[in-house]
């Protein structure tokens, strides 16, 4: 059983994100990404769009891009309506954290931090898989 491994970041708009608190009180997806992943912004739309309303959910992107797409990624969050943290995961220290080695990846846990499901890979099931995770309808 893997817990969620807190961390505190800045995302693209400088504000700063601490995991530890969020997964107090919701449940989080960590979802990573990188602009230049084909099916990766298809995936962060249909999570968004699933979770958007829920009080009880807090997404959060991991971005593999650098630090040097910066305005890249913050365009491909403004045409897509992304209005969750975004993270540059330069060097790949978080991904690494979690054993992410490929795009798109999820990892989904409960309130209070316990993993409940990786997803690898897209996949047309996803948001029904997060929800099955989490108990949620």
């Amino acid at each position: 059983m893997m817990w969620i491994l807190a961390f505190v970041a800045t995302d693209i708009y400088g504000n700063r994100i601490n995991v530890d608190s969020l997964m107090r009180e919701k449940h989080v997806i960590l979802d990573f990404w990188a602009t230049w992943c084909a099916h990766c912004d298809e995936e962060l739309d249909k999570v968004h769009e699933a979770f958007k309303n829920r009080d009880d959910v807090a997404i959060i992107a991991i971005s593999q891009d650098s630090k040097r797409n910066l305005n890249r990624v913050r365009q491909m969050a403004k045409s897509h309506g992304w209005d969750f943290p975004i993270i540059i995961d330069e060097g790949k220290r978080i991904s690494s954290r979690y054993g992410v080695f490929g795009l798109p990846t999820v990892v989904v846990f409960e309130r209070g931090g316990k993993m409940k499901r990786k997803i690898f890979g897209f996949n047309p099931r996803l948001v029904d898989m997060i929800k099955e995770a989490l108990g949620l309808r």
